[in-house]
């Protein structure tokens, strides 16, 4: 190991740091995550949108529509992993934990004031999301079709809206790079993280 080689604490911090990053800038590239879920037949991928970092209590959030196939799946199981790709650090990160489905609640409230009315027209379809349809359309009522929408009319697509919170319990570090590979990974293990190396 190299001098240039950071000690797995502050590996594990770094992790931390380039999630909040992640949740906290919209032009970051871990802004963006894909998340794994499971049905019985298959594992399902997707991207969500980062929306917020815990470090004190391990969680990472996404909304979604609480019709949609995700809903259905973490209820069943909700074992949750996390994929993030940074391109220009040649790093990834790699979370798996638990989750939990908040919907018509005190978090989904407070989050649902913060979105201005293009944020909140993700919810507003009239069918649940992954509904066959006979043509490509949007499936948004014809409010949402004037330039300027009253925010009081989204208020309906409430009903819809879900936050995901997800205990983190593993996270794994992989920095690509040509004088070597570096790999670790930390457990959440009793009432602290313990991180080991491992080969890349």
């Amino acid at each position: 190991m190299n001098m240039n080689t950071p000690t797995l604490e502050e590996l594990l911090e770094k992790t931390w740091r380039l999630l909040i990053r992640g949740a906290n800038d919209k032009k970051d590239p871990l802004h963006l995550a894909t998340i794994g879920t499971t049905n019985q037949q298959t594992a399902e991928i997707r991207t969500v949108v980062l929306r917020k970092t815990d470090i004190v209590n391990r969680l990472l959030y996404f909304y979604t529509d609480f019709r949609s196939e995700k809903i259905q799946q973490l209820t069943n199981n909700p074992s949750l992993s996390w994929l993030f790709y940074h391109p220009k650090k040649n790093i990834q990160l790699r979370a798996y934990g638990q989750a939990t489905i908040h919907h018509q609640n005190e978090l989904t409230l407070e989050k649902w004031q913060t979105l201005p009315s293009y944020g909140r027209k993700t919810y507003g379809t009239q069918q649940a999301p992954s509904t066959p349809l006979p043509y490509a359309d949007d499936d948004l009522p014809n409010l949402w079709k004037v330039p300027e929408i009253d925010l009081a009319q989204t208020e309906y697509a409430y009903a819809n809206f879900a936050v995901v919170t997800c205990v983190i319990n593993r996270l794994e570090y992989l920095h690509l790079q040509r004088a070597g590979h570096r790999r670790a990974a930390f457990d959440f293990v009793g009432e602290e993280w313990k991180g080991q190396w491992m080969v890349p």
